[in-house]
């Protein structure tokens, strides 16, 4: 469920640092940081870099390579007792239970959070330790520190999904996608019927309607959310898309004060800050215009591997808004061929 590029033999891939340590600073479609910010954003990669480094050599551990050995062993084995396949020769209706995979799934990110926890809490010192190196002396934190704890934390979950995550990669996506096999079918037509559609369509306001079809939000969802392999970078690109459409209608309401761009005509309408309710048929639209693959089984994929401490924060909070965009296209009926998304919304 998502797939992104071989780490390069030649350290030329976005997230390598060398085959064994991956990092999460691609741009899939990110903005170019502010310049101003250029001293924080090195430290806070290189620390990242460093801490990455140091839990892969926790990973070279006997005890530790042998536990994630027999665990992963073990889960690949469980996967495949179960391999899905067609109910008939000629059926495309799967035998997997939602309810089982989800649960086995559920299984792989418990002992990735119980790892998480045990490399934060055992090595807690020497991560403060390094960031207080002369070399991190730029990193901007707060009072409470919890920017670089925070920091912390992000390096040791991408570095333990690696360990863990990558190599049932394969295994868990064919799992999650033949469970939501049917789901995903519906889907790919639905978005397919809905690609051409206007963003009047969506019920976006005249004044919130972007001049770039939103394409920047877009791609982001299409390269950060679709194509990337880690779960927590694919979580973290739902933040980065969400935070891209405040960013972009604040831009072009300021180049642009009183104009709306839409349907190829220009209108003179009132302008107004972007509010919750006007966020989500912009993110449906954008959602739409990513073409992401397989949607009903990423969207799983992520609800259950999101780190338990993401979800009560804004990370839980775009990921329910990328589960509603899910389920309002789902629930979208095309036979009404003339009546817009006011179904959904007004209901």
């Amino acid at each position: 469920v998502g797939c992104d590029t071989v780490l390069d033999e030649g350290g030329d891939s976005s997230l390598s640092l060398s085959k064994q340590v991956a990092i999460s600073e691609s741009s899939y479609g990110k903005r170019t940081p502010d310049p101003k910010s250029e001293p924080n954003n090195n430290a806070r990669m290189h620390l990242k870099r460093s801490i990455q480094r140091y839990v892969y050599r926790l990973f070279l551990l006997p005890s530790v390579e042998q536990l994630i050995s027999t665990f992963v062993d073990a889960a690949m084995k469980k996967v495949m007792t179960v391999a899905p396949g067609p109910s008939k020769p000629t059926s495309h209706q799967f035998k997997v239970d939602k309810g089982e995979a989800t649960e086995d799934v559920e299984k792989i990110r418990d002992f990735i959070d119980q790892v998480q926890e045990l490399i934060l809490d055992g090595c807690h010192d020497d991560f403060v330790s390094m960031s207080q190196r002369r070399d991190f002396a730029a990193l901007v934190d707060d009072s409470d520190n919890s920017i670089r704890d925070n920091l912390f934390r992000e390096a040791v979950r991408e570095q333990t999904e690696l360990e863990v995550y990558v190599p049932l990669r394969s295994t868990i996506s064919k799992y999650l996608v033949y469970a939501w096999f049917n789901e995903d079918m519906e889907m790919k037509h639905k978005m397919k019927a809905l690609a051409d559609k206007p963003q009047s369509y969506f019920r976006i306001p005249k004044e919130h309607r972007s001049r770039s079809d939103w394409k920047s939000v877009s791609r982001i969802l299409h390269e950060g959310v679709g194509r990337s392999t880690l779960p927590c970078v694919k979580l973290r690109a739902v933040v980065d898309a969400a935070k891209e459409i405040s960013q972009l209608d604040s831009e072009e309401r300021t180049v642009f004060p009183n104009a709306s761009f839409f349907d190829g005509k220009v209108d003179i309408v009132k302008s107004k800050t972007l509010g919750a309710d006007d966020f989500l048929p912009i993110f449906i639209f954008c959602f739409v215009q990513a073409k992401i693959e397989r949607p009903s089984a990423l969207c799983e994929l992520l609800s259950v591997m999101c780190d338990p401490r993401k979800m009560s924060g804004e990370t839980g909070y775009y990921l329910a808004s990328f589960h509603a965009a899910l389920t309002h296209i789902h629930e979208l009926d095309l036979t009404e061929n003339d009546r817009d998304l006011s179904i959904i919304f007004d209901t």
